[in-house]
């Protein structure tokens, strides 16, 4: 068994046996017992040893740990001399697994910057169980000789009321003769309040902002946008620009006063009836202008809690480097983090790579897939090659993705709007640009109008593509 590894390979706990420091057995029930009051630092009861000063003794074992992590490494090429290596132990907590939860963002998220060296989790739970905030300094101390670390935070997590608390205790040994330390309080009362606390515990230990990606609401909505690049955003003009509406799941119909006509989507709907009459209707066996009766269901499963409905525009062709706006009015009543979504899908031609015809073009053919398997490998290709210059569409891969979030919990007309890229300008291997209206969870009616796709006033010239950005090393976190 290894002890301390980290991405760099190293072996703290086999260098500190073979120099003689500890031993191959040299857990931790010293510090659980430090920790918990049952014996001083030196093994003694604890009031036998009560003269003993904590600065001291800290002093004293991150000298060790000094050494440790300064050791020639006996696997792996250890980390640079200016890389701190942290040991995260797991916070204490009553709620479930949430101690472990928020320590594993915390590892994730210190692990992301090249001047931490992150212990990994199966490593560090072999050393020592959760350690609260209270945990005594020399505790923690030690256990960074232990691991050959310089950093360690130990912590308590609650969640009261919505709100989760984490107190948290820091030492930080990388200069054993000024060692540095605190305890804080973080908390959080949002859905993703794990993620954000380890982001706050970050920022205290390295003393800086974190790198925020863009948000909605960074930038303001231009006022001065041209003509939208896409048909018929305000459904003023029927479906035109637009899926065919099928009346059972999607309805252009004239909107409440001064919207003129306005797209209705239901999604509370049985989701085996409608499945089937959408591809009845893919092979022309049914007309939206008859359509059928389908009950309406708002369990778990209905079409909202399945596929939902997705409504799609005709193709805008794209150009790369270009920015775009995304806006959209819609009447809703989302439900945390579930709302609907107008995305914007990014497709390449991809027909030169195609080695069958799509489903929808075998039946026109009135082929099955066996029967295309069949017939001779270039009459295969000649059947591809005519049917993408007839259907192109259909060959199109899609290849880029983001959305417009459209949060609405108040059932009013909202208006969302949003550029994209966030950063940067469009890949150059997007031909194609296509607007889904996505609706799904909570069962029931969604309300849309002026629907709108423009080109970014503010864009000057193109812009190169700025790939999605996680800060930190690429690669694994520990290595076998």
């Amino acid at each position: 068994m290894t002890y301390g590894r980290t991405r760099y390979g190293r072996l703290a706990h086999v260098r500190a046996v073979a120099d003689g420091r500890q031993s191959w057995h040299g857990r931790l029930a010293h510090v659980r017992a430090v920790a918990d009051g049952r014996q001083s630092w030196h093994g003694r009861p604890a009031h036998a040893c009560c003269g003993t000063k904590p600065t001291i003794v800290i002093l004293m074992v991150l000298a060790v740990a000094a050494g440790a992590a300064g050791a020639p490494p006996i696997a792996g090429d250890g980390p640079p001399a200016d890389v701190r290596v942290a040991i995260v132990v797991d916070f204490v907590s009553e709620e479930g697994r949430l101690g472990e939860q928020l320590t594993d963002s915390l590892r994730l998220r210190l692990r992301r910057h090249e001047d931490y060296d992150v212990i990994d989790r199966i490593t560090t739970q072999e050393l020592t169980g959760p350690l609260p905030a209270d945990t005594p300094q020399p505790a923690l101390a030690e256990l960074m000789a232990q691991a050959g670390a310089t950093v360690a935070l130990c912590g308590s997590v609650t969640s009261d009321d919505g709100v989760v608390t984490a107190d948290v205790s820091f030492l930080d040994g990388t200069d054993p003769r000024a060692p540095a330390s605190w305890r804080r309080s973080f908390s959080d009362d949002t859905q993703r309040a794990g993620g954000l606390i380890a982001r706050q515990i970050v920022e205290a230990i390295r003393n800086e902002a974190e790198w925020t990606p863009p948000e909605y609401g960074d930038e303001a909505e231009p006022d001065n946008f041209a003509e939208p690049l896409n048909a018929n955003g305000s459904f003023d003009d029927g479906a035109a620009g637009w899926d065919a509406a099928d009346n059972v799941a999607t309805f252009i119909e004239a909107g409440p006063e001064g919207r003129g006509q306005v797209l209705r989507v239901r999604t509370d709907l049985a989701r085996e009836p409608w499945l089937a009459y959408r591809r009845e209707l893919r092979a022309g066996e049914a007309d939206p202008a008859d359509p059928p009766e389908i009950a309406a269901d708002s369990s778990y499963g209905s079409l909202a809690a399945a596929e939902g409905v997705h409504f799609a525009s005709e193709w805008i062709p794209a150009t790369a480097g270009m920015r775009y706006w995304l806006v959209a009015d819609c009447s809703a009543t989302s439900s945390g983090i579930f709302f609907p979504k107008v995305f914007v899908k990014g497709f390449i031609d991809a027909a030169d790579q195609a080695d069958a015809l799509p489903e929808q073009s075998l039946d026109e053919r009135g082929l099955s897939p066996d029967n295309f398997a069949a017939i001779g490998a270039q009459e295969r290709a000649d059947l591809i090659a005519a049917d993408a210059a007839d259907h192109p569409e259909r060959y199109r891969r899609e290849c880029y993705r983001w959305y417009l979030a459209c949060h609405n919990e108040s059932g009013k007309w909202l208006r969302a709007a949003a550029p994209f890229p966030p950063r940067g300008g469009l890949p150059d291997n997007v031909d194609w640009l296509q607007i889904q209206i996505y609706c799904y969870w909570p069962a029931g009616e969604y309300l849309w109008d002026n629907v709108h796709l423009y080109a970014d006033p503010n864009q000057d010239a193109p812009l190169p593509e700025e790939p999605a950005r996680t800060p930190g090393r690429d690669g694994p976190a520990t290595e076998e």
